[in-house]
């Protein structure tokens, strides 16, 4: 039997039409449409029919009908280029400090939290370098971000210096009708965590009485001056059961599409076990349990080198370390005293923006590895193994068999 002992790695990727690969795996391949966008699974037959170009069966007919292989022989293996890529993408912790307590919190913010803040003009320093290497997305984070009284400041500096996605990510409690104006003034986006539509277990999470009515006075504001809202539900044992009701309610108040639901990352205070969900919540939000892939070549050709999640990100700590994202605190690449620049293009960021499927333990064999996703944060917390595949997913490319749905 092919275990991930024995296996030798087989990382071949082949060109069979324009703008479609042929991807190996383990026991089985997988066809990559870039232009359509569609991930189609071939066991080994297939794959073997293919790439030998039998027309016996009629499958290779099949496949040039729906634009999947070329007309003649013309197959070869695909050469992946690999650019240095830059920063796309970072996250400004402004403050540790947060007004509530909440049981998950990856950052343990709280109120008691007794550091001092970097000055306004550090975070002004970061935004114009970062702007300067080419970035031109930005998320103002905590603890609570409002709580930093200079954040429309920061932002203001950040839409001066061309960035184009600018967002706040908060717990709405702090938002008042002047603070809405300006983030509509400003153009910015806004993320906001919501619990339950129970008020009294979105209470319990946040461990502050009276956050729920406050963070839904918040929605109701952003709503009516039309500011660009996501709404992050994270599932736990306190609130799983109202899950359902939540996202339900979340749409019926115009919030569709704008919302998510995610399992507790085992992060910060999210290590403490009577957080997780029961089993079977955590397989259906939090497990991936069947084939819902897709593509594009753009993320193909970033996933061949680079990891899905954190590739083009960095994360700015509230005492200026730059870690890979939020939730690889352990990861310190640099701090903000010197160049932002010099800790981007350093060997250890490149390194872990490197860390694609291709080197991590029974992904490498997985044919899907290049249109899935990752956490890497996720999985080195859950195995203790920063290059392990994590927990959460149930497709095991060494069999090719999933332990519930898909094939």
């Amino acid at each position: 039997m092919t275990t991930p002992e024995n296996y030798v790695e087989r990382n071949k990727i082949y060109r069979i039409n324009e703008g479609v690969l042929l991807v190996e795996g383990v026991q089985r391949a997988a066809i990559y449409d870039t232009i359509k966008g569609n991930v189609y699974s071939l066991n080994q037959k297939a794959r073997d029919i293919v790439l030998e170009q039998r027309n016996d069966t009629g499958f290779c007919e099949e496949l040039r009908n729906l634009g999947l292989l070329f007309k003649d022989n013309n197959i070869a293996e695909f050469e992946v280029e690999t650019p240095n890529f830059g920063l796309e993408f970072v996250w400004l912790e402004l403050t540790s400090k947060c007004n509530l307590t909440c049981l998950h919190c990856y950052a343990e913010s709280s109120p008691k939290i007794d550091q001092e803040e970097l000055p306004t003009k550090i975070w002004e320093k970061v935004i114009e370098e970062g702007a300067k290497i080419g970035c031109r997305q930005l998320q103002f984070i905590g603890g609570e971000p409002l709580i930093f009284e200079q954040i429309f400041d920061l932002a203001a500096c950040a839409k001066s210096f061309g960035y184009q996605f600018i967002e706040i990510f908060t717990n709405g409690t702090l938002l008042n009708a002047d603070k809405v104006k300006r983030i509509k003034d400003l153009g910015l986006r806004v993320a906001v965590s919501l619990y339950s539509n129970d008020p009294v277990i979105h209470d319990l999470v946040t461990g502050s009485s009276g956050s729920f009515n406050k963070t839904m006075s918040a929605l109701r504001l952003l709503k009516e001056a039309e500011v660009p809202i996501r709404i992050g539900v994270v599932i736990m044992n306190q609130n799983q059961a109202t899950v359902g009701n939540t996202l339900e309610m979340i749409q019926k108040m115009g919030f569709d599409g704008g919302e998510s639901a995610d399992v507790v990352r085992t992060i910060g205070r999210g290590k403490k076990q009577n957080l997780l969900p029961d089993p079977e919540v955590c397989r259906n939000f939090g497990t991936m349990i069947q084939p819902v892939f897709v593509t594009d070549k753009n993320s193909f050709e970033r996933n061949c080198i680079g990891n899905p999640c954190w590739l083009g990100k960095i994360a700015v700590t509230a005492t200026g370390d730059i870690i890979p994202c939020v939730a690889g605190r352990q990861h310190i690449v640099g701090n903000v005293a010197e160049e932002l620049e010099e800790a981007v293009e350093g060997n250890p960021l490149q390194k872990l923006w490197r860390i694609s499927k291709d080197k991590i333990k029974v992904c490498s064999g997985c044919e899907y590895r290049y249109a899935c996703g990752d956490c890497r944060p996720l999985a080195e917390a859950e195995t203790g193994n920063l290059y392990s595949k994590t927990p959460r997913c149930d497709y095991d490319p060494f069999t090719g068999e999933w332990k519930k749905g898909g094939e």
